[in-house]
């Protein structure tokens, strides 16, 4: 492989990235500490904590015409283009991520709140999309630069386990402003005109809805995955520790089953290992979450209870030997 000889430098001299770094990090810094971005900052962190967008003006005002979102990327632009061209080898100290046909970069974020930029690739021809995914997440963005054309879905209702779903083909041009609600409305870009330049906000709450993602042609639910990091994260440990075939977790995992503060789906999760890894604990825990009045997974674990007794006599016999003592 054939390194450029001021990379293979800059690779083997801390010293010499540290120079091409610092101009790049005082750019930044002296961008944030802007009247206008130390505004836009606060009013991000307000809105993050539930404020409405229509009452932080000057970040809805950025997300709403089109001339002021120019004005506050073009002066962000020209704040790094004159170290840039000092050091070409200098990053920009912001998260950022790159990918065939896209490219991200996070200019503020607050808690599950994110403003970014995204440069999408031109486009031709998209494959037609055969499912729409709907996340819990309130988004916000207008068109900088260039031209798509895409689909937006609307998500009316469930009927008999269905999904609903309305579509509208859309244009997004330069000034074009979007706002998708949580959980009910998202977009697909079907073909990008040389490029394209979107400015967008989204807010998560701190506990999201799972992600569904529907069937097109029948509305059939087709995969569901959290948008909490922290469930993920256990729910990716239940399955592993079950996989694994480790008895001795199974106090955990019914202590989580029985935890009303998390996720349904992850706390479903560890009822089903549950069952995998201990038949006897699992029909018990079964038992005690059917008779909670208010707990969500108390009407399947309700409806598995009787599933299993019918199916399987042994697991019918443990299920009678959980059941509490009447009191005399």
């Amino acid at each position: 492989m054939q390194i450029h000889p001021d990379i293979a430098a800059l690779r083997s001299d801390p010293t010499l990235q540290r120079h091409a770094q610092m101009p790049m990090t005082r750019a930044v810094a002296e961008w944030q500490s802007r009247s206008d971005v130390v505004a836009l900052t606060e009013e991000l962190k307000a809105y993050d904590e539930g404020e409405p967008l229509g009452t932080c003006s000057t970040l809805s005002g950025v997300l709403s015409n089109y001339e002021t979102a120019s004005r506050f990327i073009g002066d962000w632009c020209n704040g790094l283009l004159a170290p840039l061209m000092d050091q070409p080898l200098g990053q920009v100290p912001l998260r950022h991520n790159v990918a065939p046909g896209l490219a991200t970069l996070q200019l503020m974020n607050s808690g599950g709140t994110t403003l970014s930029l995204f440069v999408y690739s031109e486009l031709s021809s998209a494959a037609e999309p055969q499912s729409a995914v709907f996340a819990e997440r309130e988004v916000c963005e207008i068109v900088l630069a260039g031209k798509a054309h895409g689909v937006q879905y609307q998500l009316t209702g469930i009927h008999s386990g269905r999904a609903r779903i309305n579509s509208c083909p859309t244009t997004y041009e330069a000034g074009s402003c979007v706002t998708q609600p949580p959980g009910v409305q998202t977009r697909e870009f079907l073909g990008v005109e040389g490029s394209m330049l979107l400015l967008q906000l989204t807010r998560i709450p701190a506990k999201p809805k799972p992600s569904r993602e529907y069937l097109l042609s029948d509305g059939t639910l087709i995969h569901q995955v959290s948008a909490n990091k922290r469930s993920s994260q256990h729910f990716m440990a239940v399955d592993v520790l079950g996989a694994m075939e480790r008895r001795d977790a199974v106090p955990v995992m019914q202590e989580l089953a029985l935890s009303m503060g998390d996720d349904a789906d992850l706390r479903w999760e560890a009822v089903r290992q549950t069952l995998a890894l201990d038949a006897a604990e699992g029909m018990t825990l079964l038992g005690r979450l059917s008779r909670r009045e208010h707990d969500p997974i108390a009407q399947p674990a309700a409806s598995l209870k009787q599933t299993l007794i019918a199916a399987n006599a042994r697991l019918a016999d443990l299920a009678k030997e959980a059941e509490p003592c009447p009191v005399s």
